[in-house]
């Protein structure tokens, strides 16, 4: 049954691309809105209360419908990872244009970056959380709650790959594709190196989890699970190991 199921697909994607066949398209779309349904889902877990599912999935359904659209049969990886990149663009993108996280909370995420960077040219390790808590004057209990907050940020790494000139690059970026210009391959081969180095900033345990999240998919209550801690936990050892990675970047 299953390969029955793959040879219709497959039928689908050569009748949409090489005929641009509406109903494929539209086939096509349909059988892929688990995925918009699934990083909706995974985003809400940081985002305000005040924001719909409903609305993202707009946004999710909008980055779809472009993934499929752009999506060459010929290129080496699966529509799913191609897709996933484009869903979760196309919702931040419009998070961003509505301008929803208050400047506050960047200030905050700033300062956090800056203290991690001090700390790490200062002593050469990796900083526990007590030390940032330190250098920025401030009890262990409001990290917490600055890293709870500035999770937000935290949706993808494109906050990480960002540049504090508004640069913006993407984790998608980094996806083989079979024929890139010379400029794009360099381009790559850079982005996956920088992101190598600053993955070796990070603790085990950051290394774990930010593995379990972005490389097998878990949720942050499964990865909860597995490091025998809460899930509001799990968010604020997330904020601290990307907010340390883009710090790393910079």
């Amino acid at each position: 049954m299953a390969s029955a199921d793959t040879s219709a697909l497959k039928s689908l994607w050569q009748q949409y691309q090489n005929h641009q066949d509406s109903d494929a398209r539209a086939a096509l779309i349909t059988h892929y809105l688990y995925l918009v349904k699934y990083a909706v889902g995974r985003m809400l877990v940081h985002l305000p209360a005040h924001l719909e599912a409903d609305d993202l999935t707009g946004y999710g359904l909008m980055g779809l419908i472009q993934a499929v659209e752009k999506f060459d049969l010929a290129r080496n990886i699966r529509f799913e990872t191609f897709a996933a990149q484009r869903i979760r663009g196309a919702i931040l993108d419009q998070l961003r244009s509505l301008d929803w996280l208050p400047r506050s909370l960047r200030q905050k995420a700033k300062a956090i970056e800056q203290a991690i960077q001090a700390l790490e040219q200062s002593t050469g390790k990796n900083p526990s959380e007590a030390e940032i808590a330190q250098q920025l004057h401030i009890d262990l209990d409001t990290l917490h709650t600055w890293l709870s907050e500035t999770s937000f940020l935290m949706l993808s790494f494109d906050y990480v790959l960002s540049s504090d000139s508004g640069d913006t690059f993407s984790l998608g970026d980094t996806l083989a594709d079979p024929q890139p210009g010379p400029a794009e391959q360099t381009h790559k081969q850079l982005l996956k190196a920088d992101l190598h180095r600053a993955l070796e900033h990070l603790n085990e345990r950051e290394q774990q989890l930010i593995s379990l999240y972005y490389y097998e998919g878990l949720t942050l209550k499964e990865i909860g699970r597995v490091l025998k801690v809460s899930e509001a936990r799990v968010c604020q050892l997330h904020a601290k190991a990307l907010h340390h990675l883009r710090s790393a970047l910079q």
